[in-house]
């Protein structure tokens, strides 16, 4: 549809302060998400360095989940481990309205959109979950949880694949966009490299 044509200056700049406006709110929220990613970004980097063995990583790992949620505005996550013995994801760290219910619990790395973001080792953005193939609704069903969008990305580092982190619901129930996921994936791989860093760690003691 075409922008509105007023038919005096008046309404005109009446329309185009709006319209500044909006794109100024815009704009602003931007710049803050990027500064709470660099923030993030920051205090991520700064515990990797302290890391001395695998005690430490529960609280890393919550940590940046929460981080992650944070920076996407999102009020569930999930971080889960992949268990390469029984090739089953393991949901170590959950926080939201799920946390008692969902954390210990595993699934198979080959359901739901998580399994397909570690088995592919790519990031996913689902607008509409319900519309996605996909999507595992067990756990919406078991917990009477409603997912309604997800941002995914799986923690990579060294070229190994070692869980994945899962946000869910953008607050306001709008759904996630690229920038979102983009910030996830920089996230994520950060923490992908820590993670591969702790798993080095036997072989060089």
């Amino acid at each position: 549809m075409a922008d509105f044509i007023p038919r005096n200056a008046h309404d005109f700049v009446q329309h185009e302060n709006a319209k500044l406006k909006e794109e100024n709110e815009t704009l602003k929220s931007e710049v803050r998400s990027l500064r709470q990613f660099v923030l993030s970004l920051d205090r991520l980097y700064h515990v990797t360095d302290s890391l001395k063995d695998d005690s430490q990583l529960f609280p890393f790992l919550r940590n940046t989940l929460a981080n992650a949620m944070k920076l996407l505005n999102a009020p569930d996550g999930s971080l889960a481990l992949l268990d390469e013995d029984t090739q089953e994801l393991v949901f170590v760290i959950v926080i939201g309205q799920l946390a008692d219910e969902l954390t210990n619990q595993r699934i198979s790395v080959k359901e739901g959109i998580a399994g397909w973001v570690v088995q592919n080792a790519k990031p996913a953005l689902v607008p509409n979950v319900r519309s996605d193939p996909r999507f595992f609704s067990g756990v919406d069903d078991t917990h009477k949880f409603k997912t309604q969008s997800i941002a995914a990305a799986p923690l990579v580092g060294n070229r190994k694949t070692f869980g994945i982190i899962e946000v869910l619901n953008h607050a306001g129930n709008e759904p996630f966009t690229t920038n979102d996921l983009g910030l996830l994936k920089l996230l994520c791989r950060a923490t992908g490299e820590a993670l591969a860093y702790i798993d080095q760690m036997p072989s060089e003691r």
